[in-house]
């Protein structure tokens, strides 16, 4: 079973599993947290399980979130997590630790090609995308504020793939107009375009564990978290 039906069927049972009924202070407390750890977002579903008395720890979260937004990151068109063991500090509005994470990402080609316009490395950036791992970026590309080829367009073809919180692309092909790019400006643009965003700035999650292009949507499966366990 991919790693993307897993969650799927893992999602649905937590859904039509009894969810406790949080008092309003509980579940502000349990959205400005989950805001602080994953980013604010245009809206927050939560649905939890074996809350205890306090309504400070939870034996299971399931979130979604949609339009999520982080530092140095393309917007998440959609979020969906399944969180175990998660300790809430009530107080401080924020998650003090957490057994398990494990969910799905989804980043549109649009917020990749915004992300990727505003990253400053390539000018009039566009950015494609094929099934199964494949990204393809085309624009006029720059360090520091300089030109590399002299104002003529490019077009990268690359393999995206995860290394821990990363995700990075494998370059296969460069293309200056109609021919290929000297090795040198290939080594200097694979250097500039990774990691295409790093998610090692959040508490969760630690691990990308696999990526799959479905259609214009970018879907990464992702677990783990950087709080310390309950």
């Amino acid at each position: 079973m991919s790693p993307f039906r897993a969650l799927a069927v893992a999602a649905c049972s937590l859904v039509a599993a009894c969810a406790s009924v949080l008092d309003e202070r509980a579940a502000s407390a349990l959205r400005e947290a989950l805001v602080r750890a994953i980013g604010p977002a245009a809206s927050y579903e939560v649905q939890v399980t074996g809350a205890s008395i306090d309504r400070s720890r939870f034996e299971r979260v399931a979130v979604l979130g949609t339009r999520v937004v982080r530092e140095r990151a393309p917007v998440i068109d959609r979020l969906a997590f399944e969180l175990r063991g998660v300790v809430v500090d009530r107080e401080q509005k924020r998650l003090v630790a957490l057994a398990d994470s494990r969910g799905e990402l989804r980043v549109r080609a649009d917020d990749l090609t915004e992300f990727v316009r505003r990253s400053g490395w390539i000018d009039d950036a566009r950015v494609t995308l094929a099934a199964p791992d494949r990204i393809r970026v085309s624009g006029r590309p720059r360090v520091a504020g300089i030109a590399l080829t002299g104002g003529e367009g490019v077009e990268i073809e690359a393999r995206l793939f995860g290394s821990d919180a990363q995700l990075r692309l494998a370059l296969d092909r460069v293309r200056i107009g109609t021919a290929s790019a000297p090795p040198l400006v290939r080594a200097v643009l694979e250097v500039a375009v990774n990691p295409l965003f790093d998610a090692t700035a959040h508490p969760l999650p630690a691990q990308i564990d696999a990526v799959e292009v479905d259609g214009d949507v970018l879907r990464i499966a992702a677990s783990g978290s950087r709080l310390p366990r309950p």
